[in-house]
């Protein structure tokens, strides 16, 4: 996908609305959620004025809010050999990162639990019985937390591995089907059998 705004479709475009959509209701400006859009579906490290002139906004806000990507780890900035200006593409560890956010915010708030427990007396038996589940609700929460870092990142080694093999295979395959020229006796049966188990 190219950045400039003709080689947009309509339906890329319309991804990239409701992308802004999407993060504009959990409370980020939608102009981050129009970038990370953009970024997913582009085919190579975009640049500021690529980026402005893909979305048809200001360089200046592209430059403001793609430092806001790039702290919440949604974007990486990065370098081309030869070309003094910065690049920025989608990250590759996005979700993995928007799941340490939750198993960060769950061990502060375990440690805000045990403040409180420190903080009460013998007789603040209702008091101690919030805290107390509030931390233990943050165990579980990080036990989970880890449990399915691990996961995921196994789920997503698999599928990186059968995406590189598919694209192996693509590569290998005749440009075109005049190219395999079958058997003179060979069936139009066990050609399409071939054919279907590339």
């Amino acid at each position: 996908m190219m950045a400039d705004p003709e080689h947009l479709s309509a339906e890329q475009r319309e991804f990239i609305e409701s992308m802004g959509v999407f993060f504009e209701y959990f409370g980020l400006p939608r102009i981050i959620g129009r970038l990370m859009g953009l970024l997913m579906l582009a085919d190579h490290p975009l640049t500021l004025d690529d980026m402005a002139g893909a979305l048809l906004v200001s360089r200046a806000s592209v430059s403001t809010n793609i430092r806001i990507a790039l702290h919440h780890g949604y974007a990486v900035r990065v370098g081309i050999p030869g070309d003094r200006r910065d690049y920025y593409r989608f990250s590759d560890d996005v979700w993995e990162k928007r799941s340490q956010v939750t198993l960060e915010a769950s061990n502060v708030s375990r440690a805000m639990a045990e403040r409180g427990l420190a903080a009460l007396g013998p007789d603040d038996v209702s008091a101690r019985a919030h805290l107390e589940e509030m931390r233990d609700y943050c165990d579980f929460s990080i036990e989970e937390a880890n449990t399915m870092l691990a996961r995921w990142r196994e789920r997503k080694r698999a599928a990186r591995a059968a995406r590189a093999t598919r694209a192996t295979r693509a590569t290998q395959r005749p440009a075109h089907a005049d190219d395999t020229v079958p058997d003179a006796g060979a069936s139009d049966e066990s050609v399409a059998i071939e054919r279907d188990s590339d």
